[in-house]
């Protein structure tokens, strides 16, 4: 009875108790999955021919020999690298715009949220239809201004559909990072900003030397969440282009889902879903590095 008192009394013990059923959850969830797909990737697991015989490493040898994986494993990175780079500078600028408190930002602020709060299939919709090479809004605009030939569309053309992609991504994605910013921005004390302008520094030297050094935080850490989330992104792609045309946009978790999906083929799916992780896993410990190092 004593020791179940003081076990009651112990804060960690009651972290622990307390925390125990999100880590049951996350396990159910998350590890044991993760698990099996390691196993199953050195499995031949297909439901075509019906086989699940053990072959080791020859999944991962096949998928590193394979051009359209290492060809959607640099798609990845480009759709990667591209929207989070935007999706901070525009964050960052807006929020930098629309900081002072005025009425007239609230309203902006409200306007440029509404990307990111509409279901991604509206939007979806919306820039499909904007970008139709016969009645879209967009495209008869670039025709004439010269920009586009009369049919062609832009998601259409393998030379500008990943970009248009990207462009799209970017412009649902980047009130995300705003609003973070913005914070941060709020949060930084004005009497650092009097006594710059009492030392005649000038707006440009106000951002440059205060703003961003403040928002260091929330730049790695936005850094680190935006990786994560659209080095794995399934929907936004997918649901404008499938992967295609000719595949130009079609990067790592739409060929993950088309082998095992469109080809049953589960057993190199897990091994491209395994190396997928090991990317993702080098890009963090990079930039981990790189924060610890500036820090």
């Amino acid at each position: 009875m004593k020791r179940k008192k003081r076990l009651l009394n112990n804060d960690l013990f009651l972290g622990c108790l307390f925390l125990l059923p999100t880590f049951i959850f996350l396990g159910c969830l998350i590890i044991i999955p993760v698990i099996q797909t390691i196993g199953q990737s050195f499995f031949d697991s297909s439901y075509i021919s019906g086989s699940n015989s053990f072959i080791g490493f020859a999944n991962y040898i096949s998928v590193l020999s394979d051009d359209t994986f290492l060809k959607s494993l640099w798609i990845d990175i480009i759709w990667t690298v591209c929207s989070v780079a935007f999706q901070m500078l525009f964050g960052l600028l807006t929020a930098v715009l629309i900081s002072k408190d005025r009425k007239i930002n609230k309203v902006i602020r409200s306007i440029l949220l509404t990307p990111y709060v509409i279901p991604i299939i509206s939007l979806v919709l919306i820039f499909q239809w904007m970008l139709n090479d016969t009645y879209g809004i967009l495209t008869s605009l670039l025709v004439k201004l010269g920009l586009l030939k009369q049919g062609a569309s832009l998601l259409a053309s393998p030379s500008t559909a990943l970009a248009t992609v990207i462009a799209v991504n970017v412009l649902r994605s980047f009130p995300f990072c705003m609003v973070n910013y913005l914070g941060g921005i709020q949060a930084i004390s004005k009497d650092q900003f009097e006594a710059a302008m009492i030392d005649g520094a000038n707006s440009w030297q106000r951002f440059r030397y205060i703003t961003l050094p403040s928002l260091k935080k929330i730049t790695y850490s936005l850094l680190t969440l935006r990786m994560i989330f659209e080095f794995t992104a399934f929907d936004m792609i997918y649901l404008m282009t499938a992967g295609g045309p000719a595949q130009s946009t079609q990067h790592l978790p739409i060929l993950i889902y088309t082998e095992a999906m469109g080809m049953f083929n589960f057993g190199r799916a897990s091994a491209m879903s395994v190396l997928m992780g090991l990317v993702l896993i080098v890009m963090l410990i990079i930039l981990s590095a790189l924060n610890r190092k500036e820090e």
